[in-house]
């Protein structure tokens, strides 16, 4: 708009108008008419919002896909823990279970070297 100002007032200073006793100057001013919006515009305008509208779905799919992947791996995570105390407890009272088998057999054991020496020391200072 500002050239086709300047051109026009450059133009308007060549050109002379007839004198009639008074010095006129004469400038048009004309405004560029806004460029119409071609097809091929418009449809470029379409796809880039159809692609605006592509990425804003992606994002909200690839949101939706991590919540899942978040929940599923705190549900496994929650089922692992779980296990393990369970693991955990069976093996702590097996242990228990082998402890005390243990005890009552040292202590079978002990009782039966402490009564075999009974009769060994019996039979020694006896005689």
């Amino acid at each position: 708009m500002f050239i086709n100002f300047k051109l026009t007032s450059m133009l308007s200073k060549f050109i002379r108008t007839p004198r009639s006793g008074r010095s006129r100057s004469r400038s048009f001013v004309t405004a560029a008419p806004r460029p119409l919006q071609d097809k091929e515009t418009a449809e470029t305008c379409q796809n880039i919002k159809e692609a605006a509208d592509a990425v804003k779905e992606g994002a909200k799919e690839v949101r939706e896909t991590s919540e899942f992947i978040k929940d599923t791996a705190a549900s496994a995570a929650k089922k692992v823990t779980k296990m393990t105390k369970e693991v955990t407890e069976r093996v702590t009272e097996a242990t228990d279970a082998i402890k005390e088998k243990t005890v009552d057999s040292v202590s079978g054991a002990w009782g039966t070297a402490k009564a075999t020496t009974e009769i060994i020391k019996d039979k020694i200072v006896g005689k």
